[in-house]
């Protein structure tokens, strides 16, 4: 995608190299970038190591033009902070990327705890004893690495953090033309080389209760990148629901998250070995403490080889689960939401009765599950504080000045928040169950 990508004789990009080739980095040639959708698109295998390479390459592509722009007044060492950042950035995610850490999510609100987000992760492999953190300040010594990993954690408050976190970056201009590849699909499509080509550096001026603090500068694209623009928010959005969000994608993800709950449970209990997995097993160790080194330990083959002794294992619920996700025996998706036509007050009535069925055990909570995703194609922001930084800023037609996308576009103006509620279900007879539910509430019955 990126042809060939490069690493000069710079003590900067030998240190780069250097941190690829660490232990954390090297982890994530062994998580995949989109976790089960290679279970409906099969060439979506690549991992998170070569997104992240990407990223790098992309944030380096960046930095390059606005050093371009600005001559004697770019900052060096805050250009390299960020490039260092997009390289390192994804070092933070599980398995099965987000599908874990929802699955964790759930575990952890059921037990009453806060879920550790893998950008906090990603701040203590960073900061932490690990091979990666010890490359970065042996090369560029401590503060460079305090540096790293607090623009990993902060809200972008300069040009070149907004390269690495904002609702233009580097990330998502490479996952987006990466992802599309892949998977094959023709969604998502933009002109990433007119986009970079009309790249513009302004200030901008930050206020607080419309008192101005701050004047500084960021991004902008030129007018005339005004239809790029709008096919890049608009593929991104497309993306989501085409891929993102698949129903068999979703509902692999749904069948985890069930047997990593089951599985916490277990732990809780110290009942883990019913499901055959023994005390070390790394998946087991992690949920029962939550550490730095049980969560490096763990990768997508950690999860795949635990699944294939669930699946023999005395736990019939686990058992077949793991079962039918080791042979891609998904649970059949329901759009609850297109169902009742888009009446919200039913599906929220629909949602009680769902939860009043499964507590009273009229249908087993292994045989329905529930998914709710949403996106919202552009997060339209004021000029409050360090919001500025987050927007994508278009120049003016009279060229005179800049302004919010959504602004300027009619077609970003109309998107808005697109959101879908489906239930999953095991077989025939919860499948009925639930499309009982559905038409007794269409006829007016009482859940």
């Amino acid at each position: 995608m990126h042809d060939l990508i490069e690493f000069d004789t710079s003590d900067f990009e030998q240190m780069i190299w250097s941190a690829i080739d660490s232990d954390e980095f090297q982890r994530l040639r062994r998580i995949k970038q989109l976790g089960f959708s290679e279970l409906v698109y099969p060439g979506a295998s690549h991992t998170r190591f070569i997104h992240c390479i990407g990223v790098f390459h992309t944030s380096r592509q960046l930095s390059s033009h606005v050093k371009h722009i600005l001559g004697s007044e770019f900052d060096e060492h805050r250009a390299q902070v960020s490039m260092a950042a997009a390289l390192v950035h994804d070092l933070g995610h599980g398995p099965f990327s987000h599908a874990f850490e929802d699955a964790i999510k759930e575990i952890d609100r059921n037990k009453l705890r806060k879920t550790k987000k893998h950008e906090l992760w990603t701040g203590d492999i960073i900061s932490g004893d690990t091979s990666v953190g010890n490359v970065i300040e042996t090369n560029f010594g401590s503060s460079f690495r305090s540096d790293v990993a607090s623009l990993l954690t902060t809200e972008p408050r300069d040009i070149y953090s907004s390269i690495v976190s904002s609702q233009f970056d580097a990330d998502r201009l490479d996952y987006i033309r990466r992802d599309r590849l892949m998977t094959g699909t023709q969604h998502g499509g933009f002109d990433y080389s007119w986009l970079l080509a009309n790249l513009e550096v302004d200030t901008i001026t930050l206020s607080t209760d419309n008192e101005r603090f701050a004047e500084v500068q960021s991004l902008v694209l030129g007018n005339k990148a005004l239809q790029a623009a709008e096919a890049y928010v608009l593929g991104l959005f497309q993306m989501y629901f085409a891929v993102y969000f698949h129903k068999a994608t979703r509902s692999a993800e749904k069948m985890l998250t069930a047997i990593l709950c089951h599985l916490g449970d277990l732990c809780e209990r110290e009942e883990w070995e019913s499901v055959g997995l023994p005390e070390n097993n790394p998946l087991v160790a992690f949920l029962r403490e939550r550490s730095l080194k049980t969560y490096l330990a763990l990768d997508d083959f950690v999860i795949w080889a635990a699944l294939g002794v669930i699946s023999s294992s005395s736990d019939s619920e686990c058992a077949h689960l793991a079962q039918r996700l080791r042979s891609r025996k998904l649970y059949k998706a329901i759009d609850v939401g297109t169902a009742f036509a888009g009446r919200d007050d039913s599906v929220v009535r629909f949602k009680a009765a769902l939860k009043k069925a499964k507590d009273s055990n009229e249908i087993d909570k292994f045989s329905v599950f529930e998914d709710e995703p949403s996106r919202d194609p552009y997060k339209r922001r004021g000029y409050e504080g360090m919001e500025a930084l987050q927007k994508v800023l278009i120049r003016r037609e009279d060229g005179s000045s800049y302004e919010d996308l959504s602004n300027r576009s009619e077609v970003v103006k109309a998107l808005s928040k697109k959101s879908v509620y489906r239930v999953y279900v095991r077989d025939a007879e919860a499948k009925e169950k639930i499309w009982k539910m559905i038409e007794g509430m269409k006829n007016g019955q009482r859940p």
